[in-house]
């Protein structure tokens, strides 16, 4: 029942000394929510957990995790201990590697620096990549459009679809005597022997050169070790990677090999004052222009027999950085026909991030020409994600004739967003709730909700049955939750209370095999929609939820929330490192 965090949190573990250890499912869940409620309180049950030989694996795993949220330090003699124990017994247990990225220490002694030699070269470099993330990162010049696409698609990825509510990610910042300890063992010792093991695909010394790039030993191995590298080696082992270079970091990088710097500049690897350097401006704007059109080509021709250009995104990146090449080259292009319609829809969203209002002008002036309403549904698409302003109303009420059916669902959506009203509007919103496509129908019905029609929430109720995707009915959910939450509460618990129940390992993951992959787009819905009700008992079954179903980050996100809203906080704060 929900009440007060150290409530909530003595009724967990009250469940869960009522929980067989055979039921550990059960009690891994219970074990992740002591350690979103929890605090130093509970050290004592996550020590208790942690060193119980008869506890599942991974509720000790999950104990802790939890322990070092909240400060649970454990001895060198302890991480040897844990370390022993698992050598001795068959089945999963703690490792040292493991227990260094995950435990926290309590200070680096001669025993510990002893254990540690007794491990390869490799693991202890990967641990001196993973103390890295456990201390604040330098700061290190903004990245590039393309790299930060990278990295958001790396944080797409099906195989991570959990933010994890632990410290960094789950490895936790140790004393820095540790650290100091790896790099200096890696710089004079352990590199030589990690080159000799080849590895091409780790480039585990790389790795760490690059993690570590702040100190001046790292950094000259760096600058020595990418002389040779070609174009595309440095797009893909030194920027296109976590803690990867900046265009001016390369640049610091290059000029001390000319060749190298010369291939960079080819492939647009380098800030814009470099390349104007080497290119010269008039042969640069050329030399953009057929980037771009090569691109196309390689979009036009099928089945794969014109490769991309390497330089696309870069370019794309200057066209938008450079006033002169967006005046003299993005802008033709846009208006060129003979470009492919995927190459122009890339430059319209990066148009749409960096001007707006701009991408909105070209979108109005291309509804008065043929075969653009692809395009001008890309523009359509991101100002009504993206918080429409009073100016994209002409645009979002022409979109509603577009041919795509998701398009006009997007311009309702936006148009609703902007507070559009009156009886044209109604009798628009009549017509558009008839449409056979619920991409449509869910937000028009929706609208005329808005607009004080209320027998149109029976419709929007049954397309979260009837909707042919799960994000339809989604969509349906999370409507009813904005307009009425009161009126389909019922509908609410019920998608929580028909939602499966994961069982064991269900996708794989080491860091919480408790826990499903994903909620379902229908369950996220119904969890912010309890959410925003916020009543005792609609907080009650998002306890219920994460007992049954697990943890996710919009779980805590909800929870922290309704705490602070009422006085209370879950004691989420962090200890400082070692």
């Amino acid at each position: 029942m929900w009440s007060s965090r150290e409530n909530i949190c003595a009724q967990l573990i009250s469940l869960l000394k009522a929980t067989p250890p055979e039921h550990f499912d059960t009690r891994r869940r219970i074990v992740w929510m002591l350690g979103s409620f929890g605090g130093v309180e509970q050290l004592p049950l996550f020590r208790a957990l942690l060193f119980d030989p008869n506890e599942d694996f991974n509720v000790q795993d999950l104990a802790l995790r939890a322990g070092a949220r909240h400060g649970l330090q454990l001895s060198p003699r302890e991480f040897i201990q844990l370390d022993e124990d698992h050598r001795e017994r068959m089945g999963p247990g703690f490792t040292l590697v493991d227990l260094i990225s995950f435990a926290r220490l309590a200070t680096f002694s001669p025993d510990l620096e002893a254990a540690l030699l007794q491990l390869p070269p490799r693991p202890r470099g990967r641990l001196l990549i993973a103390q890295r993330r456990g201390h604040s990162a330098p700061q290190s010049p903004e990245r590039t459009q393309a790299q930060r696409a990278s990295k958001a698609r790396l944080d797409r990825h099906p195989f991570h679809p959990f933010r994890f509510p632990f410290p960094e990610q789950g490895v936790v910042a140790q004393p820095y005597a540790l650290a100091e300890w790896l790099f200096e063992r890696w710089y004079h010792s352990d590199r030589h022997a990690i080159r000799e093991e080849v590895d091409p695909y780790e480039q585990l010394n790389l790795c760490i050169a690059l993690t570590w790039k702040e100190r001046p030993e790292a950094w000259r191995l760096l600058t020595e070790w990418c002389q040779d590298m070609s174009a595309e080696e440095l797009e893909r082992d030194l920027i296109r990677v976590d803690w990867g270079v900046s265009r001016d970091e390369l640049a610091r990088i290059t000029r001390t090999h000319p060749a190298l710097h010369h291939r960079a500049a080819e492939a647009l690897l380098l800030p814009l004052p470099d390349l104007i350097a080497h290119w010269g401006e008039e042969r640069l704007l050329h030399r953009l222009e057929r980037v771009v059109r090569a691109e196309s080509v390689a979009c036009k021709v099928p089945y794969n027999l014109v490769k991309h250009h390497p330089a696309f995104h870069w370019a794309n990146d200057l066209l938008f950085q450079w006033d002169v090449a967006r005046r003299r080259v993005l802008y033709p292009l846009l208006c060129d026909a003979d470009v492919a319609s995927q190459v122009r829809s890339h430059l319209l969203e990066h148009l749409s991030d960096h001007d707006r209002p701009a991408a909105v002008r070209w979108a109005r002036a291309a509804e008065r020409y043929p075969g653009n309403a692809p395009l001008i549904g890309t523009v359509v698409q991101h100002a009504a994600l993206n918080t429409p302003t009073p100016e994209d109303r002409p645009l979002l009420l022409s979109a509603l004739r577009n041919p795509d059916a998701r398009i006009r669902g997007l311009a309702i959506e936006g148009l609703l967003a902007l507070g559009e009203s009156g009886p044209a509007w109604v009798d628009r919103l009549l017509s558009l709730a008839h449409e056979p496509h619920p991409e449509v129908r869910i937000p028009a019905a929706a609208g005329l909700v808005q607009q004080g029609q209320r027998e149109w929430l029976t419709p929007l109720q049954q397309l979260t049955l009837d909707a042919p995707t799960p994000f339809l009915r989604a969509e349906a959910l999370r409507w009813l939750g904005l307009l009425d939450g009161n009126a389909s509460r019922a509908l609410f618990l019920q998608v929580l209370a028909s939602a499966p129940s994961p069982k064991g390992d269900s996708h794989g993951c080491p860091c919480c095999p408790c826990l499903p992959a994903v909620f379902s787009p229908e369950v996220e819905a119904a969890i912010e929609a309890l959410s925003r009700l916020g009543t005792d008992e609609d907080l009650s079954a998002l306890l219920d939820a994460g007992v049954r179903l697990g943890c996710t980050l919009q779980l805590e996100e909800q929870w922290t929330h309704h705490l602070a809203r009422r006085g209370d906080r879950m004691n989420c704060n962090e200890p400082p490192g070692g």
